[in-house]
């Protein structure tokens, strides 16, 4: 027996995932070697490979930080085939969707070497009458959707632009994010003052590669920087908020994370950074091999190691709402632009439930959020006090009004003394949010988040996935397997349930848009 040798890897579970060459969903296993994680699949028609998956096994399946979905109000499809075969959403998905994205057009005034939906000039705008429609899906499936984001190609382009904002901004939408690589917001003032006038409804998620040109050239095709650095101050001064999206390539753009955050923190309107690693769909070419692409610990570990101190990779934890590969989220309280993260005197990790089924909070969502927080700390329990005992426990005036906490915070990781700065700006959070005087321009939110191709596809991150296209046929697809699977007719759509209705038959609420 001790002459048998040991195989060169761990075995870490199994899921299905998908074979590069024929997009065959098959079984695979999951191991790591020298700490790095490694889907073996086996096709029937292709045999057997080997796809680098993580860099740092030790990030991968935290399945501690899963916790139960939200079941949306109706589901569109009746599964037949099996994930992931069945999308609309099913009835066997297991999260709700957090954001819903709406290509409102697959035009676009660029041409992305690496575009998932390789997208270039001269596509096709989709009606109106389509979008509404689509949008009304939405509102059916989910009640109060949490985020819809307008999306493309490029969606500050399509010709009714407007008029599609404005339909979505009336309907009883958290917020209505537009998705957009800044072309014409850097010179459209029209657009600009229309965004304005919406600006407690919408906000811009922008195309931001980093603070070179190279960059730009690399990730886009040509050099955009100064456009883009014209479209943040534009937004800037209508106080339209705005948050950086940052595809991340190796040895383009890795060791800019840290300035990339800095120059977002220094910019009030900007509440946020998300950061995504390279995904190998659509008209992205492979590294030169895949043992080069970014994963989430590698950009995690680069803004640890490039914030002088602020972020800590434990600052970082993964976004309960989904499977822990798919997102990491890490918030901080912004004060005259120096960021405090709010794990300093949170213990998150014990909080998980507070933050669980979405990634957004409005001023009375995070006053709640806190006040069940202090509530716990104040009378020990577990669970779900209620903003009755937070008004009236121990650890509620405290906070409130600044009492003695012996150098701690309540529900700090392990009671750890904070330095005074940190605790007095952790008094300042806590007062500020329980008298709802906090704005979005205060907390500062950064995100990873790992989008699948076939190299990478997991089933199980599949299932849970709550980033969802939107179709105006009344389907709700996840992201990546549309992006694999169902945008170019690979697998096609379903047919919808017969309880999916129409949308028409739902109760019409809307918004009046602020002028």
């Amino acid at each position: 027996m001790s002459g048998l040798k040991l195989r060169d890897h761990r075995f870490l579970g199994a899921t299905s995932s998908m074979c590069p060459q024929c997009l065959a969903v098959v079984p695979a296993k999951i191991v790591s070697r020298n700490g790095r994680v490694y889907f073996r699949k086996q096709c029937p028609q292709h045999g057997v490979r080997e796809d680098f998956v993580c860099s740092d096994d030790r990030w991968f399946d935290r399945m501690e930080y899963s916790l139960p979905g939200k079941v949306p109000a109706s589901f569109a499809v009746t599964p037949q085939r099996g994930c992931p075969y069945d999308c609309g959403l099913c009835t066997e998905h297991e999260q709700h969707t957090c954001v819903a994205v709406l290509e409102i057009s697959t035009s676009c005034n660029l041409t992305c070497p690496l575009c998932y939906a390789s997208s270039r000039p001269g596509g096709v705008h989709m009606p109106v009458a389509d979008c509404q429609r689509a949008i009304d899906f939405l509102v059916r499936y989910e009640g109060r959707p949490e985020i819809l984001q307008l999306s493309g190609g490029e969606p500050t382009i399509h010709p009714q632009f407007v008029e599609i904002l404005d339909y979505a901004c009336r309907q009883p939408i958290d917020i209505v994010m537009i998705n957009t690589n800044g072309v014409r917001l850097a010179s459209d003032q029209r657009l600009l003052d229309e965004l304005a006038q919406r600006n407690r409804r919408c906000e811009v998620y922008l195309q931001f590669d980093g603070l070179d040109e190279a960059s730009s050239q690399t990730l886009r095709g040509e050099p955009l920087l100064e456009t883009k650095l014209r479209a943040i101050e534009e937004l800037g001064r209508r106080d339209i908020r705005t948050i950086l999206v940052c595809t991340v390539e190796t040895d383009v753009n890795t060791a800019q994370l840290g300035d990339i955050v800095r120059f977002g923190a220094e910019r009030p309107w900007i509440t946020g950074v998300s950061f995504q690693p390279a995904t190998y769909v659509g008209r992205c070419p492979l590294p030169e091999t895949l043992e080069r692409r970014v994963t989430f610990p590698d950009i995690i570990k680069g803004l640890a190691d490039q914030s002088q101190g602020i972020w800590r990779q434990a600052d970082f934890l993964p976004l309960p709402c989904a499977h822990p590969n798919a997102h990491s989220l890490a918030y901080a309280y912004r004060e005259q632009g120096r960021l405090t993260p709010l794990t300093r005197f949170i213990d998150v990790q014990n909080h998980l439930d507070l933050l669980a089924n979405g990634i957004t909070f409005n001023r009375t969502s995070a006053q709640e959020l806190i006040a069940k927080f202090i509530s716990r700390q104040g009378c020990g329990c577990a669970g779900d006090c209620g903003e009755s005992v937070a008004a009236s426990g121990p650890g509620f005036p405290n906070v409130l009004q600044g009492g003695p906490t012996g150098g701690a915070m309540p529900g700090s990781s392990g009671n750890v003394p904070l330095d005074p700065e940190t605790e007095r700006m952790a008094m300042s959070f806590f007062r500020r949010v329980l008298s709802q005087d906090l704005s979005p321009s205060d907390v500062f939110r950064i995100t990873t988040t790992s989008f699948m191709d076939a190299y990478n596809f997991d089933i199980r991150q599949l299932m849970k996935g709550c980033v969802h296209h939107l179709l105006p046929s009344g389907h709700l697809i996840p992201f990546c397997a549309y992006n694999l699977l169902y945008r170019d007719g690979h697998v096609p759509l379903p047919p919808l349930s017969a309880s999916a209705g129409h949308p028409a038959d739902r109760e019409l609420v809307t918004l009046e848009v602020p002028g």
